[in-house]
């Protein structure tokens, strides 16, 4: 296989430090943030001395923390911004030239062409179409945003950018819930009287918080527990701290499984001595917490056990009944917000009729169904349930042949791989109880996150085996100490 042809960064400080210039002046004169303007003066300082790697790595930090709990028009501002960037840094790269794109793998665009055919299939015969033509529009600008993230990748030093930046991204949200729970006197009287009590941080969805930290825990605990970086063994510890107690504060017990279940999973390739010994630590806690009925007790009522599955079993019917009433095609992308009433399974009055009304509009009326084969599969019926398992598949397909290859190659290479692949699949177990992070009609801080850690995997994916050896030319300038950590 050859390698993809990928032009290098020239940083052109005539056309970026005006176009930043402009930016300020937008920022300060027609959005009235003083403070804005002046980070963005800053800003532009540092672009100056380090050139567009910088630009793009606040670039995924400010499309995935500011949100709209800062304002809409912020909001606005800054996406508007982020997309006039991204365009012009990728027509300054590629120009028009389009046999110079970086090219996508074929899993890749089967999967793509059986989301769209699917999609525009099932809206068709859907009761509301315009519903899909909006999901379609949405979902194909975020596809766009991800696959010029994706052709910024030219070698390492370009991977690197992209997980230092989804981890400040995913430090901001946990330093977010911490200080919002120090705000309210770091009180757990709320769980303790078996009220849920969730920090939802700057994303505002709980579960879109924890997206962020069951992608970049593994990469942080990785490259801890590889044994490779003793000398950065603090850092990564202070790291991986920080994003655990943003987890916690969270509390998404599915979140939590998962990331349990990819630490181990990395472990056991990493170390299986300590992957046994870890085993029987946590068997050994698990059963001290049964056999201890005051810490059981706590721990059920600060995590909900005694409430199973926190009313996902209505969703979950919800979904069920919709793909009972139209199991071929299901109801369209979209629609769901148009029946979901038509399908509550309890009195809309009661506190689970609540539940599912509170939902629907902090959702907008988005599928609520927490089951992302159930989501597609009510959405989109048969071909939206093939489109997803086709994906997955590949998915854990594409993950074992880049690990095969780089196995016994460069050490930051496989421990990357390693990560991605398991917090990737973890996504994917994940999806059985929640629907959100991986396809979710183009929401960018839903949906990015993971895509940017895919874009990765394709990176390596595309890669001959020859890339990955030691002794390869690019080790000579890669195996450095100007590693992640």
């Amino acid at each position: 296989m050859n390698y993809i042809y990928r032009p290098e960064y020239t940083v052109e400080k005539n056309l970026l430090v005006p176009l930043l210039s402009v930016s300020i002046l937008i920022a300060v004169l027609l959005t009235n943030y003083l403070l804005l303007g002046i980070g963005a003066v800053i800003l532009t300082i540092f672009l100056y001395m380090y050139g567009e790697r910088l630009l793009i790595g606040i670039m995924i930090v400010s499309l995935l923390t500011i949100v709209s709990d800062f304002g809409t028009t912020l909001r606005l501002f800054v996406h508007l911004v982020n997309f006039i960037l991204l365009a012009f840094l990728f027509i300054k790269k590629y120009g028009f030239e389009f046999s110079k794109y970086p090219k996508i793998p074929k899993p890749v665009i089967v999967f793509l062409s059986l989301y769209y055919f699917s999609m525009i299939f099932t809206s068709i015969f859907s009761q509301h179409f315009f519903a899909g033509v909006i999901m379609m529009a949405r979902q194909s600008i975020f596809f766009i945003i991800a696959y010029i993230f994706f052709s910024f990748i030219n070698d390492i030093k370009d991977v690197r950018i992209i997980i230092i930046s989804l981890i400040c991204a995913s430090m901001i949200i946990a330093l977010s819930s911490i200080y919002e729970f120090a705000a309210g006197g770091f009180n757990l009287v709320n769980a303790a009287l078996g009220i849920r009590y969730r920090i939802a941080n700057i994303v505002g969805n709980p579960l879109k918080g924890s997206t962020f930290f069951i992608l970049t825990i593994p990469m942080v605990f990785t490259f801890f527990l590889s044994g490779k970086y003793k000398h950065k063994s603090t850092l990564l510890l202070s790291v991986a701290s920080i994003l655990l107690i943003g987890l916690f504060l969270i509390i998404s017990r599915s979140a939590l499984f998962i990331v349990f279940i990819t630490l181990m999973f990395i472990l056991f390739h990493l170390n299986k001595q300590l992957f046994k010994k870890s085993i029987t630590v946590f068997f050994i806690i698990l059963l001290l917490l049964f056999l201890i009925s005051p810490l059981y007790d706590t721990i059920s009522l600060f995590f909900q056990i005694k409430f199973g599955l926190s009313q996902r079993n209505y969703f979950w019917a919800m979904a069920v009944d919709v793909i009972k009433d139209n199991p071929l095609l299901g109801i369209g992308p979209g629609s769901f917000k148009y029946e979901i009433f038509n399908y509550s399974p309890v009195l809309l009055n009661s506190w689970a009729g609540r539940v599912i009304t509170d939902l629907y509009m902090a959702t907008q009326g988005e599928n609520p169904s927490h089951n992302l084969f159930l989501k597609f599969a009510s959405d989109m019926g048969i071909p939206g349930i093939i489109t997803i398992v086709y994906f997955m598949i590949y998915y854990f397909k594409i993950s074992a042949s880049t690990l095969k290859k780089a196995k016994d190659g460069i050490t930051e290479y496989y421990l990357i791989i390693m990560a991605i692949s398991a917090a990737g699949g973890g996504m994917f177990i994940r999806g059985l109880f929640d629907s959100i992070g991986i396809v979710t009609y183009g929401i960018i801080t839903s949906d990015l996150p993971f895509w940017l850690w895919f874009g990765i995997l394709i990176f390596f994916y595309q890669k001959p085996n020859e890339y990955f050896s030691v002794n390869s030319l690019q080790s000579a300038s890669i195996n450095d100490q100007n590693n992640i950590f």
